[in-house]
């Protein structure tokens, strides 16, 4: 899928989760690239890349998080969900490992 399309298919995702879960928030987050590899003394090539999951898509309900998992096409990888102190530890990892992408209140 073009990057479009999977931007789409996640706002419909997202849209889904917001009305049917009674969601109070839903952020769609991209991640953000890692270097890989750098060549050069200062260095003057670097090559960034992201390796598995390129987006995510986290939905607050009440004192839960859960936290879909999207890959470069927008195939569904898989879900995990926090409450509590783990998803406080959770959310600041998130927002400092990707970058927002739209958000659904």
């Amino acid at each position: 899928m073009a990057d479009r399309a999977v931007l789409k298919a996640l706002r419909d995702f997202a849209t889904a989760e917001f009305r049917e879960k009674t969601a109070t928030l839903v952020h769609v987050r991209r991640v953000k690239a890692k270097i890989s590899m750098t060549r050069g003394v200062l260095p003057d090539f670097t090559v960034r890349t992201v390796k598995g999951t390129h987006y995510l898509v986290c939905v607050f309900r009440g004192d839960a998080m859960r936290v879909y998992y999207f890959g470069k096409n927008g195939e569904q990888l898989g879900a995990s969900e926090f409450t509590g102190d783990a998803k406080e530890k959770a959310w600041k990892e998130i927002v400092e490992r990707t970058s927002s992408t739209f958000c659904i209140r």
